[in-house]
């Protein structure tokens, strides 16, 4: 507990933020002078009552049923055509908050149109104050092409969580994440939730395709998990590499599969998340290898997902 409220301002938090003054004006009071605690008790009442009031009528940081707009503050770029967006939440002290492996809603407007897309947040689930989400631009992307247009200080419309999978401590003995391209962000997020959970004990391996080496998203973080974790390990695959590259080159095929994948057992659950063209590809393939048959509209308990 003491982790997560380092570095906070205790009173900036609603709770902190009644009891500390209420606190300390009654114990001040009857020191003073206790004649005047009547008076006193009054007038707290009146100042609790309107922090209730105000905390009940503040937004609430994530609706799942009601799209709410969200401050750009910041926008890095990562690659040639990624970003990581970083979110403005509505108080400092608000967290996300959101099931590991659950998805935010997007809503932007364009031609007069909704669109909608998913997307994954990056960014720990004990930060305060904004949420980070990575955005993809794609060559016939509408969504991703509205996004590079954006200037801190635009709004966003955001709900959720959205998903099917919440992941669970020890969910597997062993876990296999295929993943291509932006596909890394819900399992980065899992992930993140295993490497920093001491109890924690999973085997991840990952198989992560892009197009380029300047493609792989977020490689600088993954590289660390790989040489700080034990339990990780890693296998890049590159469509079109350069002649210093010495991983996998071309996509992620069944030959692959069978070489980087233990043979089918219960204590193996496989995550699969890319392109729509990839995820049923790997569905293909690990049915002919023996995996149970998976499908796009995957459970939570489900031996292949997808996300």
């Amino acid at each position: 507990m003491a982790d997560k409220l380092e570095g906070v301002d205790l009173l900036k938090t609603p709770l902190h933020g009644i009891y500390i003054p209420v606190a300390l004006c009654i114990f001040g009071i009857t020191i003073l002078n206790y004649d005047y605690l009547p008076y006193v008790v009054g007038l707290l009442a009146l100042y609790i009552s309107f922090n209730i009031i105000r905390v009940k009528l503040k937004r609430p940081v994530l609706s799942s049923t009601k799209f709410q707009d969200y401050e750009l503050i910041d926008k890095t770029i990562i690659s040639k055509n990624s970003a990581i967006y970083r979110f403005k939440l509505y108080n400092e002290y608000d967290q996300l908050n959101i099931p590991v492996g659950h998805h935010l809603a997007c809503k932007v407007e364009i031609d007069g149109k909704d669109e909608i897309r998913y997307y994954t947040p990056i960014s720990n689930q004990l930060d305060e104050g904004f949420f980070d989400i990575i955005v993809k631009s794609y060559k016939d992307g509408k969504v991703s092409k509205y996004f590079a247009t954006l200037s801190p200080g635009d709004k966003v419309l955001f709900k959720g969580p959205v998903g099917r999978m919440s992941y669970r401590t020890n969910m597997a003995k062993k876990i296999i994440m295929i993943a291509g391209g932006s596909g890394i962000t819900p399992m980065l997020s899992v992930l993140g939730s295993i490497v920093t959970t001491p109890e924690d004990t999973t085997e991840v391996k990952l198989l992560f395709a892009n197009e380029t080496e300047n493609d792989i998203l977020l490689k600088e973080e993954l590289d660390v998990y790989l040489e700080e974790y034990p339990n990780f390990d890693l296998r890049y695959f590159v469509k079109h590499p350069s002649p210093s590259w010495n991983g996998y080159t071309g996509w992620i095929t069944k030959d692959v599969l069978k070489k980087e994948l233990p043979e089918p057992n219960d204590d193996t659950k496989i995550f699969i998340c890319g392109p729509m063209d990839m995820k049923k590809q790997m569905l293909h393939d690990l049915e002919e290898l023996g995996w149970s048959k998976g499908v796009l509209q995957s459970k939570q308990d489900d031996q292949v997902f997808c996300f």
